[in-house]
């Protein structure tokens, strides 16, 4: 595995396992552009369908289709049932995500190339999920539990406010720590990491220069 440096240090030559030109150390400001094209697809893909889901369960209730016990377990086992699978589709939208200047691709371990990318298959992008998911969940509660007191004060201070920043303000704080949380694991746990047979890794974008089209060969004077 290529080790990662800190958040804030620069990337280092020497601890690259490719060529140079075939590779990019991941950084902060790498994780971070990769995280992003992860959390905001699948925060407004979930909100968007457990809004809808929801509301199709209300109208089946009040039409009979379905009890209102059925409903109330559907509504507290559908905001995980909803973002755990969109979050399973996005793992594998990143793990082949483009960017201008870099793109994410499947490497063999040990690998001494770039240019032997591995497929991106659904066993591949299980475990890359999975491995993502489980580390945000310990991660975000270690977080919660650390910072609980303070976390509690800034809350009830905000809360005061009024009656719409007590309602925006758990939501507001829900989302700053699952996205902080992601971006921390995305980092450390996911770019440049090996799974099994493979590692997730930060490759150059290559233009390939067109082939110049042969100029004709001027006819022969008579």
């Amino acid at each position: 595995m290529v080790s990662k440096p800190g958040i804030f240090d620069d990337a280092s030559p020497s601890r690259a396992s490719v060529p140079l030109e075939d590779y990019i150390q991941p950084t902060l400001n790498y994780g971070l552009r990769v995280w992003w094209a992860y959390y905001w697809p699948t925060s407004l893909i979930s909100v968007v369908l457990i809004a809808t889901i929801g509301v199709a369960l209300r109208m089946a209730w009040q039409n009979l289709f379905v009890s209102a016990h059925f409903v109330r377990w559907a509504n507290r086992i559908l905001p995980y049932a909803v973002i755990y699978t969109v979050s399973l589709g996005m793992i594998y939208y990143v793990l082949a995500k483009r960017f201008r200047h870099f793109r994410v691709a499947l490497l063999p371990r040990g690998v001494s190339s770039a240019n032997q990318p591995l497929p991106r298959t659904f066993s591949r992008t299980i475990r890359v999920w999975w491995a993502f998911s489980w580390r945000a969940v310990v991660f975000s509660v270690i977080f919660r539990f650390a910072g609980g007191i303070a976390i509690g004060f800034v809350v009830a201070a905000l809360s005061m406010m009024g009656p719409v920043m007590t309602a925006l303000v758990p939501i507001v704080t829900q989302v700053i720590i699952d996205g902080a949380v992601g971006l921390f694991v995305m980092y450390s746990a996911i770019l440049d990491e090996e799974f099994g047979d493979f590692r997730v890794a930060l490759l150059p974008q290559k233009d390939i220069a067109p082939v110049a089209a042969a100029a004709p060969t001027p006819s022969a004077a008579p």
